[in-house]
């Protein structure tokens, strides 16, 4: 697909890391599965990754945990 960021660059399979912060929370996802531009290194994360992420947010928060980093396993994030 065409970056929407820079409107150069095509993207490629690769992973990523995603940062999510809320509320004085901050979770890290190493190895999440995304899209990446070869010109700018913008990444785009497909809606089940994002879903699935969420979700882990939501059970971390729910835990009272402020920091977790860890590594993404598809399937591992049950449905919020």
């Amino acid at each position: 697909m065409k970056c929407v960021i820079c409107k150069h660059g095509e993207t490629k399979e690769g992973t990523t890391t995603v940062t999510f912060d809320r509320d004085g929370m901050t979770l890290v996802v190493k190895d999440v599965p995304a899209q990446i531009c070869t010109n700018c290194g913008e990444d785009y994360v497909d809606e089940h990754v994002a879903h699935e992420i969420l979700a882990i947010a939501e059970r971390m928060a729910k835990s009272g945990a402020q920091v977790d980093v860890r590594r993404y396993v598809p399937g591992s994030a049950m449905p919020c």
